[in-house]
């Protein structure tokens, strides 16, 4: 890296003259939050001890406070009227820098009729701001130039106007006003700001301009790559997920073979596969994406990306990086579909129903096998009932795994690459059911059975899983079909309760002291579905009473209805075994 032009500047001398600072697209967009918008303006600014409590004699550029180094790469091309510069590192500094600048100047353009100096201190921030320059692209006034949906709002934020320029399109269809970070510190500095008076305002745009010192490191066009320069950088500031570095890996050979295009595809491919699934859900998407055919599923955050960095460095070219943007885009639609099989239906119902299922195991490390199922059923590679089949079977391996809490570290190994294994047999039930056992994964129905009396079904960090295994229960038992409204009985009720009073514990007598109770009033013997309202006020109730209260439209309501008394440990066993044959109707091997 070349630094022999490092240099200690302020912002006044940066913003003086006609330039267009890039910001790279391999930088993410406008990032800082209130943390740091607050440390900035409110206290090494406007705080005790802050610049302006230390400016002396109306000297701003004595008054120096450091804000770090800024990296930049001088490019050739571009407007013959602008200096053309790319931001390496320091890019959040530098935007919220320009953005606050803007802030004031709007709000001094306010309260101009308040004060005689407004229209001179408005004058002098456009100085800064803008861009004096003659084109049919509004946007080359500004003196940051972004991407990545940011470049809009900046340009509201200065002009409170739509620019002329061929990217405003683009740039609308990408802004999105409910995330824009630069929406949100605008909105933030005008609330802190709005009361200051028009002196005021000035000298905080003074302290931005003059007090705030940067150094300035120049890069060399012909000897630098200021890609790994800032990949370098960042490690030692706010990291770069693992789903943006993976994009700057990705449009690398894009950008250098076609300069022009890349900023679209990037908006109609990695852009639009974002939307889809959700921002939060992306990284985990790509995940198991990418761990589709793998021996085991890929580690999450910055290992997913050094994982897919080597395994494509040697021969990721224009072409691969287009193929692997276009299979990011191709799963979206199946990825929400195992994610949110409420939200995004899978258009055959029996499918949508086995995803629904599976999605209450909340077992995320299927998610791989999932997905290469589905497809090959949207290619028209495998039929319904092979895929019904084999997710019944998924369904049916989650299911007595969890209820018998049995391990799940094999779960990495065995789903990544099982779609694979069992795509070219004849029976693919049975490669399934071969597989699972070859991994010591099989659950006998005798280990199943058992574990409904020994092991805790109702688990608080788990209502959803236990929920859905108490509902399936109670739709098995009921007659004819006919199902009750299961939103009206959304919440567990303990028969026995799990905290007994005085009652209860002259009820059970010598059962009260068990050292087993404690477990064995979470097992499935003494589970129902009930109502919110009704389960908080049951609590403490009798037994009896308890007979007497049940809504007759749950059949496990039904099914206390008619226990004999005591209710004690005996009677919650057997009526778990009694369940437990129910369960293995409904979640039973096709052998």
């Amino acid at each position: 890296m070349q630094t022999s032009g490092v240099l200690s500047r302020n912002f006044k001398e940066i913003f003086s003259t006609n330039a267009r600072y890039e910001i790279p697209f391999f930088q993410r967009g406008y990032s800082w939050q209130q943390k740091q918008w607050k440390k900035l303006i409110l206290e090494d600014i406007l705080g005790e001890d802050g610049i302006l409590d230390n400016v002396n004699d109306d000297n701003f550029k004595d008054t120096e406070h450091f804000f770090g180094p800024i990296v930049v790469l001088e490019k050739t091309g571009g407007h013959p009227s602008l200096k053309r510069y790319q931001i390496i590192d320091g890019q959040q500094r530098f935007t919220t820098s320009y953005l606050l600048l803007a802030v004031i100047k709007e709000l001094i353009e306010e309260k101009s009729a308040m004060s005689p100096n407004a229209s001179y201190y408005v004058a002098e921030l456009n100085k800064m701001l803008i861009n004096t320059v003659e084109s049919d692209d509004d946007y080359l006034k500004l003196k940051i130039f972004s991407t990545k949906g940011d470049r809009f709002p900046t340009y509201k934020a200065l002009f409170n106007s739509n620019p002329v320029s061929p990217f405003l399109a683009q740039d609308q269809h990408l802004y999105d006003p409910k995330t824009n970070r630069i929406d949100e510190f605008i909105s933030f500095a005008n609330k802190n700001l709005k009361g200051k008076d028009v002196p005021t305002l000035w000298n905080i745009a003074r302290a931005v301009f003059d007090s705030l010192r940067i150094v300035w490191i120049p890069l060399d066009e012909k000897k630098d790559d200021a890609q790994a320069i800032f990949e370098s950088l960042n490690d030692a500031g706010q990291p770069l997920t693992a789903s943006e570095l993976l994009c700057n890996f990705l449009f690398k050979p894009l950008i250098t073979a076609n300069e022009a295009s890349y900023e679209q595809i990037h908006n109609e491919k990695w852009l639009s596969a974002q939307r889809k699934v959700g921002y939060n859900n992306f990284e985990e998407y790509l995940r198991n994406l990418f761990s589709i055919g793998e021996k085991k599923k890929i580690g999450k955050e910055k290992r997913m990306y050094a994982f897919l960095k080597n395994k494509h460095r040697h021969q990721l070219d224009q072409q691969l990086s287009l193929d692997l943007l276009d299979r990011i885009v191709d799963y979206t639609e199946i990825y929400n579909q195992i994610i949110d099989p409420t939200k995004s239906k899978h258009p055959n119902h029996k499918i949508n129903l086995l995803l629904y299922s599976i999605k209450k195991t909340n077992m995320d490390t299927v998610h791989p096998y999932l997905m290469a199922l589905l497809k090959a059923f949207e290619k028209s590679e495998m039929s319904d009932v092979e895929v019904v089949s084999l997710l019944k079977e998924l369904y049916t391996l989650l299911v007595r795994r969890k209820i018998a809490k049995l391990q799940t570290t094999k779960y990495d190994v065995l789903f990544p690459n099982l779609f694979n294994q069992i795509i070219n047999e004849g029976d693919k039930v049975r490669a399934f059911q071969k597989r699972v056992k070859e991994e010591n994964l099989w659950v006998d129905d005798q280990t199943f059975e058992e574990a409904f009396l020994s092991k805790e079904l109702y688990n608080p960090r788990e209502l959803g899983f236990s929920r859905h295994i108490l509902q399936e229960i109670d739709i098995k038992l009921q007659p004819h079909g006919e199902l009750p409204d299961y939103t009206t009985l959304p919440t567990i009720e303990h028969v026995l309760p799990q905290t007994l009073d005085q009652h209860w514990k002259i009820y059970l007598g010598a059962d009260a002291l068990d050292a087993n109770l404690p477990r064995i009033i979470n097992t499935l013997g003494n589970l129902s579905l009930n109502s919110q309202q009704a389960n908080s006020t049951w609590g403490q109730k009798s037994f009896s009473n308890k007979q007497t209260l049940y809504n007759d439209s749950s059949a496990l309501a039904r099914d206390i209805k008619a226990r004999p008394e005591p209710w004690n440990i005996q009677a919650i066993q057997k009526r778990s075994a009694d369940l437990a044959q129910t369960a293995l109707k409904i979640w039973n091997w096709k052998l």
